[in-house]
């Protein structure tokens, strides 16, 4: 079972590592430069390494966290932030955030997964 604590620390660490310390220029181009996509994802996973410790309190099992979810963070945005691209071009902006929603629950669900493999 997961705590609350843990499901705030993952929360919180998620806004502020895909929010917060994303670049403009990485959430414009991630879906058009891989350099940029990238960076975001190393960004997310450092912040995630240091992070980590909190709920993890073991540095390999943060670097093993860091390392999957670099992982999968970057795939993830690879295909969401090209499906959002199309659509709002096509100015189809209900189903544009709708994508945007399933790319959240699913960097969610990756968290949740690993956090509990890894305890």
């Amino acid at each position: 079972m997961i705590t609350y604590q843990v499901l705030i620390v993952i929360l919180m660490t998620h806004f502020l590592a895909d929010f917060a310390l994303q670049t403009h220029e990485q959430a414009m181009q991630k879906s058009t430069d891989n350099l940029k996509l990238t960076e975001h994802a190393t960004t997310y996973s450092l912040v995630w390494l240091i992070m980590s410790y909190a709920i993890l309190g073991v540095w390999w099992k943060c670097i093993i966290f860091a390392l999957w979810t670099f992982l999968a963070h970057y795939y993830t945005d690879y295909y969401t932030s090209r499906w959002v691209k199309q659509l709002k071009e096509k100015k189809d902006y209900h189903n544009m955030f709708v994508m945007i929603g399933a790319d959240q629950i699913a960097h969610y669900v990756q968290l949740i997964i690993c956090y509990k493999l890894l305890t």
